[in-house]
């Protein structure tokens, strides 16, 4: 049996319910991928994958016409990665590339070689910028971008990483470097290599809407809708691993109740032990007191909901175990220096 007689008979493919509404009516979108000679393929094969999913998505729902055209041109003609067995070569080069180009992609370059370059790459980045709809930079491919001088006044974000780096050498940059993608006007930047996946998914509903871009996330087994400025890091990874089975269940705990009672002498009872002892335990284990823990943990849980128009502000409190919308208000002013609508309204002001 055929592999397509297999995926007929095994697979169920989701379709689009309606015909989607193309932004700015362009049936067609030319993505064009800049690879570089480095270790970071997935930061290339991992958008390229999502776009070839949207075109999955489309040509099966009805909608051939749809989707986009992808095309690879290269900083390096030749192997841009190899390993015993595996080789990947691209033959074009970027400086042969012509016409118009809605989205432009570029993949990480190693630093040494970003600074030694003498092709014209980087003079070519920032000529782009100007004919291109979109550039977007994966990982600490924002250095490019800043290179260029394309992010000079602009926020951006870029691998945890390179942070304190980063803001060294680029202090005209407003790095947001929590988020995990960014967008400044046609400028995209994105954080750690999955969260190229959260972009490109976002580029994808902005592109055919929020249908096509579903049935992508389910394709590929991702949250639909990872916001932009969720932080790089969750509060259990920015948590150290518990020693101990009994408080990493007490963690587990903590974020499946986050709107009931987690003062320390309840978590105490539940791990067996007195409140003085829990406490020492568990701040030792997780590098937090247990009250800071659950504070970071509401906060966490509040800035995903928050983003959900049809959540009121007293909704979101009662779920996240505040108990009035007032304590909400001054744990995001306390925490994020701005109040649960203003932080909503700073979101769809970057979404827009």
């Amino acid at each position: 049996m055929s592999t397509d007689a297999i995926r007929q008979t095994a697979y169920k493919v989701h379709r689009a319910t309606k015909r989607p509404l193309p932004r700015l009516g362009e049936d067609r979108k030319r993505v064009v991928f800049v690879a570089s000679e480095s270790d970071w393929q997935f930061e290339i094969m991992g958008p390229m994958y999502v776009f070839t999913c949207a075109n999955f998505a489309l040509e099966h729902s009805g909608f051939p016409e749809m989707g986009y055209d992808m095309e690879v041109v290269t900083t390096s003609v030749g192997d841009t990665y190899a390993i015993p067995g595996l080789k990947v070569t691209t033959d074009r080069h970027f400086s042969e590339l012509e016409g118009p180009v809605d989205t432009l992609v570029l993949q990480p370059i190693d630093e040494l070689l970003l600074e030694n370059r003498e092709d014209g790459f980087i003079d070519w980045v920032r000529q782009e910028a100007s004919r291109v709809e979109r550039m977007v930079g994966i990982c600490h491919a924002t250095y490019i971008l800043a290179e260029a001088g394309l992010l000079e006044g602009r926020c951006a974000t870029t691998h945890w990483a390179y942070e304190e780096h980063f803001k060294s050498r680029y202090p005209k940059t407003r790095l947001e470097a929590e988020s995990i993608y960014c967008r400044d006007g046609s400028i995209y930047t994105s954080a750690g290599a999955t969260a190229g996946l959260d972009l490109c998914l976002a580029l994808v509903e902005e592109d055919f809407g929020v249908e096509v871009a579903r049935l992508v996330s389910k394709t590929l087994v991702l949250y639909l809708k990872r916001p932009g400025n969720q932080a790089q890091f969750s509060v259990q990874l920015q948590s150290q691993l518990p020693e101990s089975t009994r408080m990493a269940e007490i963690q587990s705990y903590v974020f499946a109740n986050l709107d009931g009672d987690l003062r320390v002498p309840v978590l105490a009872e539940l791990a067996s032990m007195s409140s003085r002892n829990f406490s020492r335990v568990f701040t030792r284990e997780v590098g937090v007191a247990p009250g800071e823990f659950v504070e970071r943990a509401r906060l966490e849980r509040a800035r995903h909901l928050v983003l959900n128009e049809t959540l009121t502000t007293e909704a979101v409190a009662r779920r996240c175990g505040y108990q009035t919308a007032d304590g909400l208000r001054q744990a995001f002013e306390r925490t994020l220096g701005v109040s649960p609508t203003g932080y909503r309204a700073r979101f769809e002001t970057a979404r827009r």
